[in-house]
């Protein structure tokens, strides 16, 4: 443990072409290009390559999904699938060789009904802010540019710029609090209405990060907002926990 080629180079300039990778490393870097920004881990159906891809019948070679024959004929599946059916069907089926599209089936139609819903602290009890699906991707509880404003507003008192830099709001907040079926459809007719994550310059004292992740959002969703009146978390008190995938604990918390 500890043993390994300190091969990192700070100041080596970013990849901008193909032809400047050694030919040797090609292959590889073609890999890397696809995969970079995959999303890994929960494999929820959804945004992520779903769960399929953590079965090693899927592929014919590492990173190579397994083809289906030229004539074969996808059956029918129905509405509800269970492990030992999926698994009965090997090799063929969901998690053999695949079809074109076959990946992809399995994601969310539209995918702003499931960006809408990966969140979190489903199960408050447990934990306000866990657990937490994309935060890359996409933003849980966001820093306003109201209170960013206040941060950066020197002639206000430490305490006041502290307590600025420690509130958060819930990011699905344009989406309303009036339940699930609402917000989701929401997300599909009005995602402009959400805000888009920028990295601005910090005060420049010691008390706060030299930069700041703040939310930018549209100005006629802000009015909006305000004209209505909603708590900055409102929308994130919407009741998740019936959606079978963030089902974490269905037994119930132990103490």
């Amino acid at each position: 443990m500890g043993h390994f080629d300190a091969d990192y180079d700070p100041d080596r300039p970013p990849v901008q072409s193909l032809d400047d990778v050694p030919l040797a490393e090609q292959a590889e870097m073609l890999d890397r290009a696809s995969l970079e920004f995959c999303l890994a881990d929960a494999f929820h159906p959804g945004c992520e390559m779903t769960w399929p891809m953590r079965h090693k019948s899927l592929y014919m070679a590492p990173f190579r999904i397994a083809h289906a024959g030229e004539n074969w004929i996808e059956p029918q599946y129905g509405a509800v699938m269970n492990p030992s059916e999926i698994l009965g069907l090997l090799p063929f089926g969901p998690l053999g060789p695949q079809v074109p599209g076959g990946v992809t089936r399995w994601m969310a139609v539209p995918w702003q009904t499931d960006t809408a819903s990966c969140r979190s602290g489903y199960i408050k009890q447990y934990d306000p802010y866990l657990p937490t699906f994309w935060p890359a991707r996409v933003p849980n509880q966001v820093l306003t540019e109201e209170d960013y404003n206040t941060v950066m507003d020197t002639r206000r008192s430490l305490g006041q710029r502290l307590a600025a830099f420690a509130r958060r709001a819930a990011w699905v907040r344009p989406l309303g609090s009036q339940g699930y079926d609402s917000q989701i459809n929401n997300m599909i007719a009005n995602f402009w209405q959400m805000g888009v994550i920028e990295q601005r310059p910090g005060p420049g004292d010691s008390h706060f990060p030299p930069y700041l992740e703040v939310e930018d959002m549209p100005k006629r969703t802000l009015a909006r907002l305000a004209a209505e009146g909603d708590p900055p978390d409102a929308a994130d008190e919407v009741d998740l926990t019936g959606i079978e995938k963030v089902r974490r604990f269905p037994h119930g918390l132990k103490d």
